[in-house]
């Protein structure tokens, strides 16, 4: 008798995947995820994480939130933010550049958007979720009129870089990444 291994994960489609805007019932899953290992060290901190959603209809008004599924399951969080706004908020330097200093450059609304993303669930972790995400976040950006994309991951982020990368982006700098998509 032969026994075979049974495939516990099958593998993950893309079309298996979508984005569905963030409503306060999702709030919890999202703060269990940013006290995980491996989302924490890229994040920063979780309060301004949950203001900035709690936020999400006044003062961030310019940060459009996605939960990520698979199915019926939330397995993920992406967002836009359009860089005109987003140059001007107070926040620490990340890899060294201000948000003025990443977007300062950016002198109209509706341009340029910087994405980010986390998988919260780590089966789901090196399937090829991010990149379906990136593309995903994109669509969103192009039906808006966007004309180029942003993200400012940590270089040390190697996973995120090489999806953003395998998606058309280019470095602009450590810890700018830029794609123009029209």
């Amino acid at each position: 008798m032969v026994l075979q291994k049974m495939d516990l994960h099958p593998p993950i489609i893309a079309k298996q995947i979508s984005l569905k805007p963030l409503t306060d019932a999702d709030i919890p899953i999202f703060d269990k995820w940013l006290d995980k290992d491996y989302i924490k060290k890229w994040l920063g901190e979780k309060e301004d994480w949950l203001h900035e959603i709690s936020e999400r209809n006044g003062t961030y008004h310019f940060l459009k939130h996605f939960m990520v599924y698979c199915d019926d399951r939330a397995i993920g969080y992406g967002l836009y933010a359009d860089c005109f706004f987003l140059k001007d908020l107070e926040e620490e330097p990340h890899e060294g550049s201000s948000l003025k200093d990443l977007y300062g450059d950016v002198a109209e609304k509706n341009h340029t958007y910087e994405i980010g993303y986390l998988i919260g669930e780590e089966e789901y972790l090196n399937k090829g979720i991010g990149k379906t995400i990136i593309r995903m976040l994109e669509e969103k950006i192009i039906a808006i009129g966007g004309k180029q994309i942003a993200s400012d991951p940590a270089e040390e982020n190697t996973i995120s870089i090489k999806a953003l990368l395998s998606n058309g982006f280019e470095k602009k700098r450590d810890g700018d990444y830029r794609k123009t998509i029209a």
